[in-house]
């Protein structure tokens, strides 16, 4: 089966094999590659996983591919509970990368296969989502462009975001005390519109063993691992040479996801919908923190024929669509704050509660009410209000998709007014650019923000740098600690000592360009301009004049084109 072909047969896979000896792909004897291979940690409940053994299987496994001599893997890219990640990348003679794919492999689970007719099948409920999200051609979801399965790992291929995750761009300005241009934010909000209009329009088949791979009416997807962590930034299409655009904000990681419809009651309540990471779950599927029978808000999702027989138990009301939406107000808060998603999620617990005095102050709807002044100040009120409305408490007072999308592109277009005009006045474009292409955001000064950020934060922070690719060059955060904790999720050593050592250089080039600017001296060699300094006097911004004007960024003239 040739790369982006992939189709579901709704019946079954089969088993295939993959692993190849070791002398058919050699490890670069300098490389650190090898060093992942004896990765060990422990899980949450206390259980040692060797996450090594993914690594050397994502690495010495054959691809199964056509033209499997073209492809080269080029780096691990992530790993978790699910499994690990890896790129492999199509290289010219100019050593110019011309294609590229992200492999996860995760264990073989048999909850996490679809029933068949057969005694076995080899098809997950992964897989198989994502078939049907291919199918909605869509722009802003994560594309799967192969699936194949073996005795031990489920292999997916899936489209290759260039600029990394929106989690990671997060950590970035939060650590360089930036807020995010307003319009950057109008256009992430409305690309996670679109996919949940995707999720709400489509047809989608069920995944019960009954009534296997029908289109039922009703059905619909709940994501449930919605998160910055789970939405990727990849190149706009619309982007023109010399010209930077916005990323393209996509969904992706479906492994949590499911289909379902208001009456499957036996399957589709909150206490079997126990999915996704805890602090970014929507209030309806805390069933936990809903300790106190006079505060209770989901009674009205309780199918009628369960009423009589739960009485006050609190976890069998239905989870709704609008879940997906309390999820993508929960990423907007995320960037419009850049505080840590624990403080909402506190904030919902205690509500949830009661006896407290978030409890007593809760108005029945809206969890999140007015700003802090800074975010008051910094953007209109329009996106808070749509953010909160987002955020409240039952599923039924959250925005409808079409109309969030609708309101979403009045924002944006009155947003798009106001800074042009402001760009008519100043000739300064900076204020609307984002960092997001490889080391960028290192030319920029402290943003002033000053947010809060304790050692944790800097542990995630130290995290995510072991993912960034070497060739970057060091990352260094103007106010960030000298010493830095490499020793998170038993790091191995000799990983450790290499993210030590670059950290070392890192801190290095920090000081030189500090001594530098306090010396009045020009920037070192290799040191780029800041970008207020690279776009003045260029041309005017563009206006947006139809759909796919909307999500780009203005015009200019740069050095990072």
């Amino acid at each position: 089966m040739a790369l982006d072909s992939f189709q579901v047969d709704w019946n079954t896979d089969v088993l295939q094999s993959f692993f190849q000896d070791s002398t058919e792909r050699q490890v670069v004897p300098d490389s650190p590659t090898k060093h992942f291979f004896s990765w060990h940690e422990r899980s949450f409940r206390g259980r040692r996983r060797h996450i090594g053994d993914r690594f050397k299987y994502l690495f010495f496994s054959s691809l199964n591919l056509p033209d499997e001599e073209e492809w080269m893997f080029e780096r691990p890219m992530g790993k978790g509970s699910f499994g690990a990640v890896a790129l492999f990348s199509k290289i010219n003679e100019r050593q110019e990368r011309t294609d590229a794919f992200v492999l996860k492999v995760t264990e073989a689970n048999p909850e996490q296969f679809v029933p068949a007719q057969s005694k076995k099948s080899h098809l997950t409920h992964e897989a198989a989502i994502m078939a049907q999200t291919n199918e909605l051609d869509s722009d802003v979801l994560v594309r799967l462009r192969q699936y194949r399965v073996d005795q031990n790992y489920c292999r997916y291929y899936t489209e290759f975001c260039e600029f990394g995750t929106l989690e990671s761009l997060r950590l970035r300005y939060k650590a360089w005390n930036k807020y995010f241009p307003e319009l950057f934010l109008w256009h992430v909000f409305h690309c996670l519109a679109k996919g949940y209009l995707d999720f709400v329009r489509a047809r989608w088949r069920s995944l019960r063993n009954l009534d296997f791979g029908e289109q039922v009416d009703g059905q619909y997807l709940l994501h449930n691992d919605i998160k910055t962590e789970n939405i990727f930034l990849a190149t706009n299409p619309s982007r023109d040479e010399d010209t930077v655009w916005y990323p393209k904000p996509k969904i992706g990681d479906f492994g949590l996801a499911t289909t379902t419809n208001a009456g499957e009651i036996n399957r589709n309540h909150a206490k079997a919908m126990q999915a996704g990471t805890p602090c970014w779950q929507p209030p309806e599927q805390r069933i936990s923190q809903m300790n106190d029978y006079r505060h209770y808000y989901f009674h009205e999702d309780v199918h009628p024929d369960l009423k009589r027989t739960v009485g006050l138990d609190r976890r069998f009301h239905r989870i709704r669509q609008e879940a997906n939406i309390w999820a993508i107000g929960a990423v907007m808060w995320n960037l419009v704050t850049l505080d840590e998603i624990e403080v909402l999620s506190d904030k919902v617990n205690r509500i949830l509660s009661g006896g407290t005095a978030a409890a007593r102050a809760f108005d029945g709807k809206n969890i999140m009410k007015r700003p802090d002044p800074v975010i008051e100040q910094r953007y209109s009120p329009k996106l808070w209000d749509l953010v909160c409305e987002c955020l409240r408490m039952k599923p039924g007072d959250r925005p409808p998709p079409s109309r969030l999308l609708s309101e979403i592109e009045i924002g944006m277009r009155d947003c798009m007014e106001r800074e042009q005009a402001e760009y008519q006045r100043t000739g300064d474009l900076a204020p609307l650019l984002v960092a997001f292409e490889q080391n960028q955001i290192n030319d920029l000064p402290d943003g002033g923000a000053n947010f809060r950020k304790n050692l944790d934060f800097w542990s995630y922070f130290a995290e995510h740098l072991l993912w960034t690719p070497r060739q970057w060059g060091p990352l260094c955060p103007p106010d960030a600690p000298r010493h830095m904790n490499f020793e998170a999720d038993g790091l191995p050593s000799p990983l450790r000592r290499r993210q030590e050592h670059e950290w070392e250089e890192a801190l290095k080039q920090r000081d030189r360009k500090r001594t530098a600017q306090d010396a009045g001296e020009p920037l070192p060699i290799n040191q780029s301009p800041t970008q207020s300094e690279a776009v003045q006097n260029q041309e005017n911004p563009r206006r947006f004049s139809n759909a796919s004007d909307r999500e780009q960024q203005p015009r200019k003239r740069t050095r990072f084109a």
